[in-house]
């Protein structure tokens, strides 16, 4: 697919719970976590740009800075899909033939498995030997499903229909405590 025909998505309005803090707002190699993928995408043309935020993020003007459209979701306790639904409904009103998922709290993901993703013309999603995981594409004709999933799973019970993009498990590393801060050696 070409990225044109893309809105990317950001989810960055968890709670951090595990974490004990804003984890999305702590440096890591110069830049917060929760702007890499902002930053790493950034070469990336796609036609539109969302990232799904807590209100008051003050993450708020740099995603704006990266040309992202800012939605706050109000109700982060709702879980990923409530964040996913804030997206599509955003992404409904352009043109877009897909929605390529991005967590912000994978600040290891590559621009080359982006490229990867962003080129199938079907739903795509990473995979790191066990599991299919984001970054995923959802073409539009699985937005509807989408919108009825419920909690923190998001898209999950859809990726067994995916086609599988092999990384590193240590690029597809997300940032749930502390210690998952430091950065992977294959990363």
């Amino acid at each position: 697919m070409d990225c044109a025909d893309i809105a990317l998505i950001v989810l960055a309005a968890g709670l951090g719970s595990r974490f004990g803090a804003d984890k999305l707002s702590v440096p890591l190699d110069g830049l917060p976590v929760g702007l890499h993928i902002a930053h790493t995408s950034n070469s990336i043309d796609f036609g539109w740009r969302f990232a799904i935020c807590s209100p008051a993020s003050p993450l708020t003007p740099r995603y704006v800075e990266y040309g992202f459209t800012v939605i706050d979701n109000a109700n982060p306790e709702a879980g990923q899909a409530h964040s996913l639904h804030l997206a599509i409904r955003a992404a409904e009103d352009t043109d877009a033939k897909a929605l390529l998922v991005t967590l912000a709290d994978m600040p290891f993901v590559s621009e080359g498995l982006l490229r990867k993703i962003a080129a199938f013309p079907t739903m795509a999603a990473s995979y790191n030997g066990r599991n299919a995981m984001p970054p995923v594409l959802f073409p539009r004709t699985h937005w509807a499903a989408l919108l009825n999933m419920q909690g923190d799973a998001g898209g999950r019970s859809l990726l067994h229909a995916a086609q599988k993009v092999e990384a590193s498990a240590a690029e597809l590393r997300d940032i749930d405590v502390p210690d998952d801060l430091v950065r992977p050696a294959d990363a």
